[in-house]
């Protein structure tokens, strides 16, 4: 069993919760995400099942997009509604155009600190590991891309958010940062993810219903075949071609990717059968992953 299946995480479940429920459900091991969702979030976790586990990466790299709520006025140890209460503070509730102006300072590309409560790690152990212990050392900021933040809705001390942002934006920072902007602080309280990538909350299915699928023997219509799930281009190539990107060789690229410098594009055989990952390098296909 091969392809994609996305998920609508339900609340009070880890991202390896939900893995381990979908390999019981569809008995098979091979099954990872592809971005974690906090317990506290709901929404979109795309699972790869089978060979498809191999192109995690690919759609781990698309852009996600949030609905959240913040309270204003309090903040946590874990920058959620899930930890320990630090501060309460007394404020002033800022008139809407404030917290506009505050949100515009996160758009575009910005350096953001990890939660401590995170499985990034720290000398190979994961940071929630030691911040339970009370070791946490303040993890590295790192490169992040926001897209775009949208207000939604605002009734004091609550703030809603549409967000579209790149992979490892952690949206629990973003609305401590947000609320540091503002003088009062700020943590996430509610969140859900709407997509990631091409993948729409839409068209999510929940663990029961894939339970249901499999119980009548159609399972396979919840996955989305790997060629679908890759928004690359398409280069179509010949059996004898084939062969040899099978093989790990080079071949020529089609003359209207021929200019996709650097690019990553789909190869796939004369019967559309998914052969290989490929970057177009000097006029060549040069395969990057191979599917046997």
């Amino acid at each position: 069993m091969d392809g994609i299946v996305n998920i609508h995480k339900p609340p009070r479940m880890t991202s390896h919760d939900v893995v381990q429920k979908v390999r019981s459900i569809l008995g098979e091991k091979r099954i990872g995400h592809t971005g974690t969702l906090d317990p506290l979030a709901t929404g979109v976790l795309v699972l790869c099942v089978g060979k498809a586990t191999r192109i995690a990466q690919y759609l781990e790299a698309g852009e996600k997009e949030y609905q959240a709520v913040m309270r204003l006025g309090v903040t946590t140890d874990t920058l959620d509604a899930d930890g320990c209460v630090l501060e309460t503070r007394g404020y002033a509730p800022p008139g809407r155009d404030r917290v506009v102006d505050a949100l515009q300072r996160f758009i575009g590309q910005i350096m953001q600190q990890p939660p401590a409560y995170s499985a990034v790690k720290v000398a190979g152990v994961p940071s929630y590991k030691l911040a339970r212990q009370g070791k946490a050392e303040p993890l590295k900021e790192r490169p992040v891309t926001v897209h775009d933040i949208r207000l939604t809705a605002y009734d004091d001390p609550l703030v809603s958010l549409t967000i579209a942002c790149s992979k490892g934006v952690y949206v629990r920072s973003l609305c401590a940062d947000i609320g540091d902007v503002l003088g009062m602080g700020a943590h996430l309280t509610s969140l859900v993810r709407t997509r990631s990538g091409r993948f729409c909350i839409d068209q999510s299915m929940t663990l029961e219903e894939l339970a249901g699928l499999a119980a009548s023997g159609t399972a396979d219509r919840a996955l989305v075949p790997i060629t679908e799930a890759l928004d690359f281009p398409t280069a179509l190539i010949s059996e004898t071609e084939s062969a040899r990107i099978l093989h790990g060789n080079q071949v020529p690229c089609p003359g209207s990717l021929a200019n996709s410098a650097n690019d990553l594009v789909k190869v796939l055989d004369p019967g559309g059968r998914l052969l290989s990952l490929a970057r177009v390098v000097a006029g060549v296909l040069k395969p990057e992953l191979v599917f046997s």
